[in-house]
């Protein structure tokens, strides 16, 4: 489709959590009428709403892109709107520069200066998806509330006719994982229980997964799915359960039943946006959330203490309850 002048234009930022949650972003656009709709950003993460309801154009980008790049690609579309909660300088002075009438992003770091409509994201408290709310609140003063995104993939994958749950053991940060021997216990706990156990990550942490399964039954996917494939398999699980990671907010996003394992960072502010989801959190130590990419005490590791019964337990429970 050819790109539309006078489109409204979101950006999406390059790490995949971050922009799971625009989704719920675009799904209140879409509520409000708002369009036609461009989504541009990097391609792996434009990549979820490409042919999707939720965008009608997207723009991707195989590599970085300047300001003068953002620039001129919006001022050659006449963008009519910019909205852009990355943290980045880029695409709100790029807008700037390219003089789109509405500019609507985040307060912090000296871009209430580039940005028509803003709100402070760092200084404030809740859920990130609420912050960006806030934001969008200062254009349109009678904002109706943020919905789920109720993200369903277009894409088919194979599914086993067994009911099965999604684990998710990586991250980006190695502070952020929770222990291997624990998701060993879990996916022996879903295979008693007539589970059969998917395993989504990257390439890296295929052998992640096989260390997981050991002689369990399951599919270690890892390396095997790109967002869109990840998002149909989250879609038909009875449970997703993952460390503080982008698939975890994928799942969310989903509407699948997720547990998110919480430690170097907080949960009030970063926890998946979904309707099924629990978050188990470290407690009692003064150092977390310590916000580090590596653990300080890896022999009081604040994750190792959430047990693979207590997060079975959680899972029991809401599978009762639902």
């Amino acid at each position: 489709m050819q790109i539309p002048l006078g489109a409204t234009w979101v950006r999406f930022p390059r790490f995949v959590g971050d922009a799971v949650m625009q989704l719920p972003i675009l799904r209140l656009l879409r509520q409000m009428g708002i369009g036609p709709i461009v989504v541009y950003g990097p391609d792996l993460t434009v990549s979820m709403v490409k042919d999707h309801e939720l965008a009608d154009v997207v723009v991707a980008e195989t590599e970085k892109k300047g300001i003068l790049d953002l620039f001129k690609v919006l001022k050659q579309h006449r963008a009519a709107r910019s909205i852009h909660f990355t943290k980045s300088l880029r695409p709100a002075v790029a807008a700037w520069l390219a003089d789109v009438p509405e500019r609507i992003g985040v307060s912090d770091g000296g871009l209430a200066l580039f940005n028509t409509h803003h709100a402070p994201f760092w200084t404030e408290s809740g859920p990130f998806v609420m912050r960006y709310h806030a934001a969008l609140a200062r254009r349109w003063s009678d904002l109706p509330p943020p919905p789920y995104a109720n993200y369903v993939s277009a894409t088919h994958v194979d599914k086993p006719n067994n009911n099965y749950i999604c684990l998710m053991p990586g991250s980006l940060w190695p502070s952020k994982l929770w222990p291997v021997e624990h998701f060993q216990e879990l996916a022996r706990k879903a295979e008693q229980s007539n589970l059969d156990i998917v395993i989504l990550g990257t390439a890296s942490e295929r052998e992640l997964g096989n260390a997981i399964l050991q002689n369990n039954h399951g599919h270690n996917l890892c390396g095997r799915t790109d967002l869109r494939q990840a998002a149909a398999w989250l879609h038909g699980a009875v449970a997703a359960i993952g460390n503080d990671s982008g698939l975890s907010h994928l799942a969310a996003a989903c509407g699948t039943r997720v547990i998110s394992i919480y430690g170097p960072t907080d949960p009030s502010g970063s926890a998946p946006w979904g309707p099924k989801v629990i978050v188990l959190k470290a407690k009692d130590l003064v150092c977390s959330p310590c916000f580090k990419r590596q653990c300080p005490l890896p022999r009081r590791n604040c994750l190792a203490d959430i047990l693979p019964t207590q997060v079975w337990e959680q899972y029991s429970s809401s599978v009762f309850c639902s």
